[in-house]
């Protein structure tokens, strides 16, 4: 039987300014585990047009010290974002 495991990372700092990026990592998976990400801005200020954030450049590395996921989490909108969220599935079996 499969196991479905999420967690969530968030950041909040200086504004992510149209076009600017953030390199991340992730770890903890195995071979043959499907693995997912999403990323959603922050929306609160009512006078902000739309938010958008693309995850990019999506790369797997392994090793026999184990398995990572790099990947760069892009603002793709023409507005500043002063926070984020990037959601994490994996299924295993």
């Amino acid at each position: 039987m499969a196991n479905v495991d999420y967690w969530a990372g968030s950041w909040v700092g200086d504004d992510l300014l149209p076009n600017e990026t953030h390199d991340w990592i992730m770890w903890g998976f195995q071979y043959g585990d499907a693995v997912s990400l999403t990323a959603q801005a922050v929306t609160g200020n009512p006078n902000a047009g739309e938010r958008i954030l693309r995850i990019e450049n999506q790369r797997f590395e392994g090793d026999p010290s184990g398995r990572r996921l790099y990947y760069t989490v892009r603002n793709v909108s023409n507005e500043p974002i002063p926070g984020y969220i990037v959601g994490f599935a994996m299924i295993s079996q």
